[in-house]
């Protein structure tokens, strides 16, 4: 499942992260692929001085832990520090999947995230492409915008043949480790708001939030 979550990051946020960037340098972004990645991953990242990745990692971090829509789908226990990514013209990242674990296996991925940093209408191409069987769900979304597909799907940043693409990637850890009944939990959270809304006295309403709350004490993991 591919989720798209709008306006993860305001206007003024996008703007500030981008003047951070610019003013760090950036290597090859395969320097931190691993495996088959190393072979296929033809992008630049910023380099990993901490005085500018501190900075970017809090803005990013920050606006995902506010966003509810990012918390109720993903149930989120950890946050990867992000990589902050660009693409130029002619550069791409092949199909791929990515690592199980992050951090000296310190991090399970459950999740991937890709907080889109550059205005769609200024480069051509550099889709994100994930793979659900013989399906292709494809991604170019607004600066600030964000998709969370499972860090288990084959994907892909398709080639960038005019202008730049500036993303940040980052992987998470999830408290329901398990996709299917994250994907259930949040649906009955959907239901949960709206009969709150409109039936909030209602003694079905207080039976479905019991139901909902047993199902998470039962599937969720510390």
């Amino acid at each position: 499942m591919l989720k798209h979550i709008p306006g993860v990051l305001t206007p003024d946020e996008v703007r500030q992260i981008l003047a951070i960037m610019a003013e760090g340098q950036f290597e090859s972004g395969a320097a931190t692929a691993t495996g088959r990645a190393q072979q296929v991953k033809n992008n630049l990242q910023i380099e990993r001085k901490p005085e500018v990745k501190k900075r970017l990692d809090q803005a990013v971090i920050g606006a995902l832990m506010r966003n509810s829509d990012f918390l109720g789908f993903t149930f989120a226990r950890l946050i990867v520090p992000p990589t902050f990514n660009r693409y130029d013209p002619g550069m791409y990242y092949g199909n791929h999947v990515d690592t199980p674990f992050l951090n000296n296996g310190q991090v399970r991925a459950d999740m991937s995230i890709t907080v889109f940093l550059s205005d769609p209408t200024t480069y051509d191409g550099g889709e994100l492409v994930v793979i659900s069987g013989e399906h292709e769900m494809r991604a170019k979304h607004a600066a600030g915008d964000a998709v969370v597909y499972p860090t288990t799907s084959l994907h892909r940043v398709e080639p960038v043949t005019h202008g730049t693409r500036l993303a940040a990637v980052s992987w998470i850890e999830s408290y329901v480790p398990d996709e299917r009944a994250r994907n259930i939990l949040h649906d009955l959270g959907i239901v949960k708001d709206f009969l709150e809304r409109n039936a909030g006295q209602a003694p079905e309403t207080d039976l479905f939030r019991n139901c909902l709350f047993n199902l998470m004490r039962l599937w969720w993991r510390t």
